[in-house]
């Protein structure tokens, strides 16, 4: 079995090869009244293809390599005990994302959804907060940046 070191030591290297970034997006519901309500949130790690072979093509062997780093550090990050909230992550979309942010570079973008684990469509409350944050400090641990790459020879 890994020791902690070793796995944060592993984990550091996939964000530093793929110059990862993550954003957070409010998980919306509309319910019977038309109201909008915040159920949650969406946080996306966004990374980018280590010393490419080609251009990158949308789902290319590559593509998935990023794809598949990026789900080790979500699971790294997200929080291993059981609580009243549920993290899951979305079916690997193939595209390519290309965001002013980032200075236009191809991205691949991993979404974990962070929403109740009973009762989904309930308000968002401190439980969702709370390990908002605790995903985002390891991501700060990291060196990872919010919302874009501040030094593109990271």
């Amino acid at each position: 079995m890994k020791q902690p070191f070793e796995e944060f030591d592993k984990i550091k290297e996939l964000d530093g090869q793929h110059k990862v970034c993550w954003e957070v997006l409010p998980e919306f519901y509309i319910n019977q009244n038309g109201e909008r309500v915040q159920i949650g949130f969406e946080l996306d790690l966004v990374g980018t293809h280590y010393h490419p072979v080609q251009s990158p093509i949308p789902g290319c062997k590559e593509c998935v390599k990023v794809y598949e780093d990026l789900k080790q550090i979500a699971h790294w990050i997200m929080p291993k005990e059981e609580r009243d909230s549920v993290y899951g992550i979305r079916p690997f979309d193939v595209s390519i994302h290309q965001a002013p942010l980032r200075k236009f570079r191809k991205d691949i973008t991993l979404a974990i959804k962070i929403l109740h684990r009973d009762g989904f469509d309930r308000p968002k409350d401190a439980c969702e907060v709370e390990c908002l944050k605790e995903m985002e400090k390891k991501l700060k641990d990291l060196e990872a940046h919010q919302g874009y790459l501040w030094d593109i020879g990271r």
